[in-house]
């Protein structure tokens, strides 16, 4: 009992309750729809056939008419008491449903014996197993009931008899069944015949299309329960990468004004991720109380890998960077320290700038980075170009070169990665670098943040609907020159 109990039961979870609850509500509603229109087509018939239109015999017809009615109306009050939405009125309604096609059948015969599929197909709805092979079953049965009732009725269909002697002539004077029966054939042999003939190729095809529907509806039920398994991980991946989106945003800084007490210098950084995480990252970092260490980098790849790069990649710059030395000394010990555990085979490309303080100086190294753009006071900005060298990350023992240039007072330093000039539209056109430094132009006089927030504008507004598929991030430094003791205190 136990089995039979777990073959019709839904298997189902408490996120998937709902989805299986409003599942049975819409298959109800479907069940009702149908013998709304089955219980019209009866009284229709029935009409026809007192009018002269059908041949069936009165008597039968209208007890059928009059009990399919009554049988119909069960089914349709209850769905309205209940709104549709108790599950066992599945067993109510396709069940009755069931009973009054098989009177149909056993009334007119072959005429209506497609029917019986109805029953079947519309329990496949349902997407309970146990629930379609039951009305499978049921509908054989009745198939057969209802054929055995219908050579009782006296329906005689010349095709299941047995072959007549070639010649023979029947003569229809009190009916066919009498006719029949005259000509010597027996209603044991008759009805043998009948049920070789007739019921079991029918059995046959309704014993497939009850598969057929036991197959969707099991394939239903799983096909429910597999999407919420993948809803399940989608959900628990998100909540991940979320926590993932956190951690990361919290690697770089974010807190501004970053440094209040330093008036000798403003800096703004902003990150805009492709997917939820991605592989660059700006630093910036006192090494001491003379000397900022900026770094502007891009991981290869994106989404995690490149976020576990990029995590890895700032800590060895961070704390080698605190250790001394210049650009290039630092540069060359991270590539060496990745390079020596780099399975994955990714790089980074790193720009790595330390301002002295006090006097504007700024000692870099490019690591295959994007060149730095440069606004000097009163003029626009422009590509400071300088050496490069290769990625860090790509082969062990590279060596990297230092090189110069100064801020003066009032000037502005923007680093940014490729995503900025290699942002496409709809129609593939590249961002550019003319026009993120028209961007920056018209901004220059502003404060550093603004200086972002027009670039990213300036960027979206081109892109439009189109997908961002790079990272976006950009830092911007402005020297405003050593203080003195008078202003410092002021």
């Amino acid at each position: 009992m136990s089995k039979l109990k777990d073959y019709f039961k839904i298997y189902e979870s408490e996120n998937t309750r709902a989805v299986f609850e409003q599942n049975e509500y819409e298959a109800n509603r479907l069940s009702l729809i149908v013998i709304l229109w089955c219980g019209a087509i009866l009284i229709f018939s029935w009409v026809l056939n007192l009018a002269g239109v059908f041949t069936v015999e009165k008597q039968r017809m209208n007890i059928l008419a009059i009990s399919g009615v009554a049988e119909f109306a069960v089914p349709i009050v209850l769905y309205f008491i209940y709104n549709g939405k108790k599950r066992w009125l599945k067993y109510v309604m396709v069940i009755t449903l069931l009973f009054v096609c098989s009177q149909l059948f056993a009334i007119l015969n072959h005429n209506v014996i497609l029917i019986m599929i109805i029953p079947v197909l519309l329990s496949s709805r349902y997407f309970s197993k146990g629930f379609t092979t039951m009305i499978s079953i049921l509908s054989i049965v009745l198939l057969a009931g209802a054929s055995a009732i219908s050579v009782l009725y006296g329906i005689v269909d010349l095709n299941f008899f047995p072959a007549l002697k070639d010649g023979t002539v029947i003569t229809v004077k009190d009916g066919l069944r009498a006719s029949v029966t005259a000509l010597g054939i027996s209603d044991k042999k008759a009805v043998i015949s009948m049920f070789v003939n007739g019921f079991v190729p029918r059995m046959l095809v309704l014993s497939i299309i009850g598969y057929i529907a036991i197959y969707i509806s099991k394939h239903g039920h799983d096909m429910v329960m597999d999407q919420d398994e993948i809803s399940r991980v989608s959900a628990n991946a998100k909540a991940e990468l979320n926590t993932a989106t956190q951690i990361q945003n919290g690697m770089v800084p974010n807190i501004f004004p970053a440094f209040p007490d330093k008036k000798e210098f403003d800096v703004f950084g902003a990150m805009y991720t492709a997917k939820e995480v991605g592989g660059d990252f700006y630093d910036f970092f006192l090494i001491d109380e003379k000397h900022l260490a900026v770094v502007m980098a891009d991981v290869s790849g994106k989404g995690v890998p490149a976020a576990l790069f990029m995590m890895a990649s700032k800590i060895l710059i961070n704390d080698r960077a605190i250790m001394g030395g210049t650009p290039s000394e630092i540069l060359e010990f991270v590539n060496d320290r990745i390079c020596s555990s780099n399975q994955a085979e990714m790089f980074v490309t790193v720009w790595l700038g330390i301002l002295d303080i006090e006097t504007g100086k700024v000692i870099a190294a490019n690591a295959g980075h994007e060149y730095p753009a440069v606004c000097r006071k009163g003029e626009g900005f422009e590509l400071l170009k300088g050496k490069h060298g290769f990625v860090v990350g790509g082969m062990e023992g590279v060596k990297y070169n230092d090189y110069e240039f100064t801020l003066n007072n009032g000037d502005t330093l923007f680093l940014y990665t490729d995503g900025i000039p290699e942002a496409t539209d709809s129609s593939l056109k590249q961002f550019g670098v003319e026009r993120m430094k028209d961007a920056l132009n018209n901004a220059a006089d502003t404060s550093v943040e603004n200086v972002i927030l027009n670039v990213k504008n300036e960027v979206d507004s081109f892109v439009g609907d189109a997908v961002q598929f790079d990272d976006l991030t950009m830092l911007c430094l402005r020297y405003n020159g050593a203080q003195t003791q008078t202003e410092s205190e002021e």
